[in-house]
């Protein structure tokens, strides 16, 4: 962070973990400093890793330094579904992303369904799986929004090992 006078500048600096290059991607230029909020600016004094992690993922931040992300985040996917379902039920999956990142929804389905792309296609093609296209699930452009998928309980349950 950079104070002249009555104006802040705020950069977030990233270091690449392979070769230790570093860069600076900024938050906030030529702010005055009463438009800033007294709990963000002891946040982004402390280094606050939430509100780090906020920005880094912030589109109109990464497009105004001409950013994007790249790679395969790690990611975690809480489920809560019940083994009461009958076999022939659609089960409503909600997708919520806490923040946007580039990683395709196929990525995710393919994890937790433990099924190929091409299965995953298959099961699209006859219904199994309703409410997205192919086309939006290889998208890796994701809104926290979320998204709702009907899945058939067969294939939400076919890769499963449930020990009751």
């Amino acid at each position: 962070m950079n104070s002249q006078k009555k104006r802040l500048d705020v950069w977030s600096i990233y270091k690449c973990t392979h070769c230790d290059y570093t860069w600076n991607i900024s938050l906030f230029s030529r702010l005055p400093v009463g438009r800033i909020s007294h709990t963000l600016y002891r946040r982004i004094m402390a280094n606050d890793e939430a509100t780090l992690v906020h920005f880094s993922h912030d589109d109109q931040i990464l497009k105004r330094n001409n950013a994007v992300l790249s790679g395969m985040p790690e990611f975690h996917v809480r489920e809560q579904w019940s083994a009461g379902h009958l076999c022939n039920k659609r089960l409503k999956v909600h997708i919520r992303l806490r923040c946007s990142f580039q990683v395709s929804l196929l990525s995710v389905m393919k994890k937790q369904l433990f099924l190929s792309a091409s299965e995953i296609k298959r099961r699209i093609m006859t219904g199994e799986i309703a409410g997205v296209t192919l086309k939006e699930l290889k998208s890796t452009k994701r809104k926290t929004a979320g998204i709702v998928i009907w899945v058939s309980a067969s294939v939400f349950y076919s890769g499963r090992k449930i020990i009751i």
